[in-house]
């Protein structure tokens, strides 16, 4: 069992307002990255909450996803992870940034089908030569991954668990893609 964690608490400070609501097209960044999300195959889907809950959550459904509220956002993006951890029920966790919205659903499933098939503690996608995300991790690594703190991600893991990382290549340039700022998203 997978479970998908989706990030969705940060305040948007460089993108100036809430991102997450931002249309692409009709639909707000956020609902493009869960519609993903729903096609893949985790088996469950944990939305991480925070700045600007209670906004998104007038606007966007977000069912059937378990709706995480982090009161800790602005301590960065380890503390939105770590709520996210706690909340998974699974063997592993596939972590979703919301402003990655051109991820596709099948390139999580190829993480998925890498983790299923070899075990690894950490599933990470590359994209031409260049590590993207989302990252899958196995939950022998949550423990760990509890201690982290500011706004930084599995990085800061990589090093000491090099062995046990399975590197994906896809063709799937929304790996590397994410929207910090409106223009990325020209």
């Amino acid at each position: 069992m997978i479970s998908a964690i989706v990030l969705a608490a940060g305040e948007s400070t460089r993108f100036g307002h809430c991102k997450q609501l931002q249309l692409i097209g009709e639909k707000p960044m956020l609902e493009h990255t869960l519609d993903h999300v729903r096609l893949s195959r985790a088996s469950e889907i944990i939305v991480v909450l925070g700045a600007s809950a209670q906004e998104i959550q007038k606007q966007i459904r977000l069912e059937p996803e378990r709706v995480i509220f982090n009161p800790h956002f602005a301590e960065g993006m380890s503390s939105s992870i770590q709520a996210g951890l706690r909340a998974a029920s699974g063997h592993a966790a596939l972590v979703v940034h919301a402003d990655q919205p051109f991820v596709k659903p099948e390139t999580m499933d190829r993480l998925i089908d890498e983790y299923e098939r070899v075990r690894p503690k950490i599933v990470m996608p590359m994209y031409n030569g260049s590590r993207g995300n989302p990252v899958l991790v196995d939950r022998a690594l949550f423990a760990e991954m509890m201690s982290l703190r500011g706004d930084i991600g599995f990085r800061a893991i990589f090093e000491k668990h090099a062995a046990s990382i399975a590197q994906v290549a896809v063709d799937d340039p929304g790996v590397i893609r994410d929207v910090d700022k409106p223009s990325d998203l020209r």
